[in-house]
């Protein structure tokens, strides 16, 4: 099964997403959830209309999405962004900017940053819930 990447960005109103891997494979839509579907659909379009990416493809793909460090926070403003520093131990009023898109994280920062949401991920799969 091969993998294909895919960016997602956001403008003002919308989000759209593009494939690194297939030329001209674009999508839209007003939230990410429907930016997701509409691309998966056209990759299905353009591999049923091109032979070679239908032989290619034959075992199906792998979609992997790419967000921008803002976008994160916009996908999931459940994330307190203080607690989110302190457990990465960045500094908050640099991730801050980061989030708000004023400054720009480099890409070393971008992997701490990811390095944090990871053990945020961890410890809310260590959590089991009793009724």
């Amino acid at each position: 099964m091969k993998t294909l990447n895919a960016i997602i960005e956001r403008s003002e109103d919308c989000f759209y997403a593009y494939v690194k891997q297939l030329d001209g494979c674009v999508a839209g839509g007003s939230t990410y959830a429907e930016v997701k579907q509409n691309l998966e659909e056209m990759i299905n379009i353009f591999i049923a209309e091109d032979p070679k990416l239908k032989q290619t493809f034959s075992e199906g793909f792998n979609l992997i999405f790419e967000v921008s460090l803002d976008s994160v926070f916009e996908l999931l403003p459940e994330i307190n962004i203080s607690q989110l520093a302190i457990l990465g131990k960045l500094n908050p009023g640099l991730l801050r900017q980061y989030v708000s898109g004023s400054k720009k994280a480099s890409e070393a920062q971008a992997k701490r940053v990811m390095q944090a949401i990871d053990k945020l991920v961890n410890k809310l799969n260590s959590i089991s819930l009793s009724a």
